[in-house]
């Protein structure tokens, strides 16, 4: 409601001078032969009134057309028209060799009043608001148009990006993925899709709409497992390359049992079934030895590695990025991106244009 109070002040002043001016004009017209200096000031007031109730009014009908739907779909829009939502990368890295191997693309969107809206609150809207595809499409292009130098290079470096099971369940989502990569010459191969949980597949079974991206050479992983919709079952059965684990369960491993079982478990599923695992959350080079001791193969993600980076910061932080080898008993050096780097790059994010109008959390 508070960036929005100018607005409506300006509304209510417009409609008493509108008031105002009505009232003395029609005062005029029925006593154009008296003296203008007699007219009574009555003649004037309950115009002024009228008009003041009117801007109210028409402030109360913007606020509740502003503050709903149709007013948060023409904010997204007008946010990605603009590109006011835009990319930051966080490292993926190799945990025996503390390698970057890759980054997670991450979406942001400054507000000039409410500061950062985070990730899920906007997208949520977006869902609710039917843009949601449009907005995984959004996230895909700036994904591709910052880091087309990176992919294109010889390697195995490689971006993360997170789609939903409604971008999935999407027949043309997978052939915008082929024509997008082609068209920024990036292999699949180089793309991996985390499917987030925060919505389930509407579909029975899922396995034929992943197939078509593993065939197409994307790799397909589960993000968040173990707190979503996604279970074993679905582990088992959907073909995918890989899970992300939850921070969630990094960071309760030292204070519970159960957490430290549970990784456990999933390490030794992992290994089993041949795929890999992203572990989310690694601040500590604790929490480092503790993965790296009983999956010395897995992807590690976490502040500990570097906080979010624009894509402006890359070339310069992946030369920096070989840290020395990794083992359980040697210290963990933090080699992308930073704290002093990534502040410094939330804040020239924030002196960018944002939005002019608010938006209600």
């Amino acid at each position: 409601m508070r960036p929005c109070l100018p607005y409506f002040l300006l509304l209510i002043l417009a409609g008493i001078v509108l008031g105002v001016a009505v009232g003395a004009f029609s005062t005029a017209a029925d006593a154009r032969d008296l003296d203008a200096t007699a007219q009574p000031a009555g003649g004037v007031l309950v115009p002024a009134l009228a008009g003041a109730f009117g801007g109210v009014l028409l402030s109360l009908l913007l606020y509740r057309w502003y503050s709903g739907a149709p007013g948060v779909r023409h904010r997204i829009k007008r946010a990605m028209r603009r590109g006011h939502i835009h990319m930051v990368y966080q490292p993926l890295a190799n945990m025996s060799s503390g390698h970057t191997v890759g980054v997670e693309a991450l979406a942001r969107w400054p507000h000039e009043t409410l500061g950062a809206i985070a990730p899920e609150t906007f997208f949520a809207w977006a869902e609710a608001t039917g843009l949601g595809r449009q907005l995984t499409r959004y996230v895909v292009r700036a994904t591709l148009a910052d880091l087309r130098i990176a992919l294109r290079e010889p390697g195995d470096f490689y971006c993360s990006i997170n789609v939903t099971p409604r971008d999935i369940e999407d027949i043309s989502f997978a052939r915008f993925m082929l024509e997008t990569t082609r068209e920024f010459g990036i292999s699949p191969e180089r793309i991996v899709l985390e499917i987030t949980e925060s919505l389930a597949f509407v579909v029975d079974d899922p396995r034929t709409l992943i197939a078509q991206y593993l065939q197409a050479g994307f790799r397909v992983v589960i993000d968040d497992f173990g707190t979503g919709y996604a279970n074993l079952s679905n582990l088992l059965t959907w073909g995918v390359s890989g899970l992300k684990l939850d921070r969630t369960l990094i960071r309760w491993v030292s204070a519970n049992d159960w957490a430290a079982t549970v990784l456990e478990s999933v390490f030794e599923m992992t290994r089993r079934m041949n795929i890999y695992v992203i572990v989310e959350g690694i601040e500590s080079p604790e929490q480092a030895r503790y993965v790296l001791a009983r999956a010395p193969a897995a992807t590690g993600q976490g502040w500990l590695y570097g906080r979010p980076c624009r894509a402006e910061l890359l070339p310069v932080l992946v030369s920096r990025a070989a840290s020395p080898p990794a083992s359980a008993s040697a210290p963990v050096t933090p080699g992308f991106c930073p704290a002093a780097l990534a502040d410094e790059s939330s804040r020239a994010i924030s002196r960018r244009p944002a939005p002019p109008a608010g938006v209600r959390a």
